[in-house]
């Protein structure tokens, strides 16, 4: 990793651990323990790093380009708009041409290694492969899912607190949530389903919406910003309930 995204990097947790911190400070925590809080959460980060061999390195944005490249590309794709089979390795078409044209900045070698050992294509007949979707499912745990995390903490503070700014040359972004506090358990199931479906229709819309703005070439030195939306959907344990007559005995105590 070279030394401008490394600075990067490490700014983006700063702020996150930042935004933490504070948020602690504010609910009446006070500074030592929010520093006994801190200490036992570094042995712990450090003891699974060690056990953690390759080191993240913003790798999940870069397969997610390929992959929505190779979906989009008419050098990759069938007669029928479907992803061609092409080599790991060489000259265009093959998954090493696509990392270097969507993620320059890595080592194009290992970057196929990793997309291929994260099971994000599948082999097909004359050595080659095809992806598995167009979306970067990640579905083992490791670096690569960590730093995933951390920059969609950090994009979602971001987007709050440049929305509580408020300032009047610019709209808010988009941040909303949609919850209830008593959803049946037998409905859960149904829930998965239709928040899948509802989100990843969302997300090809402005994927698609963004794919055909981005800027191809720096030529024209035009300011360039990182932009999208997040889109997750969670269940969690129902909150207990006070009863009223606890309540009521709490305020006459």
């Amino acid at each position: 990793m070279n030394a401008i995204p490394l600075m990067q990097t490490r700014r983006e947790y700063e702020r996150v651990l930042t935004a933490v911190f504070g948020l602690l400070i504010q609910c009446g925590v006070r500074e030592k323990g929010v520093s006994a809080i801190v200490n036992r959460a570094l042995k712990v980060a450090i003891r699974k790093a060690m056990s953690l061999s390759q080191s993240a390195r913003g790798e999940l944005v870069t397969f997610s380009l390929v992959l929505d490249a190779w979906h989009r590309d008419r050098r990759y794709l069938t007669s029928r708009g479907k992803p061609r089979a092409v080599p790991l390795f060489g000259e265009s078409p093959s998954v090493e041409a696509l990392v270097k044209s969507e993620g320059p900045m890595f080592d194009p070698i290992d970057l196929v290694y990793r997309i291929k050992s994260l099971r994000l294509v599948t082999p097909c007949s004359g050595n080659r492969y095809k992806p598995i979707g167009d979306t970067a499912l990640v579905s083992i745990y490791g670096p690569t899912v960590l730093q995933h995390v951390a920059r969609c903490l950090m994009s979602m503070l971001e987007t709050v607190e440049d929305n509580l700014k408020g300032a009047p040359s610019s709209s808010p972004l988009l941040e909303r949530s949609a919850e209830v506090p008593d959803l049946p358990a037998e409905c859960v199931e149904d829930f998965q389903r239709f928040s899948r479906l509802q989100g990843a229709m969302f997300a090809r819309t402005v994927n698609d919406w963004l794919e055909t703005r981005r800027a191809r070439s720096q030529a024209n030195n035009r300011q360039n910003v990182r932009a999208g939306v997040h889109v997750h959907a969670y269940v969690a344990p129902a909150r207990s309930r006070i009863s009223s007559s606890a309540i009521s005995k709490r305020h006459s105590a």
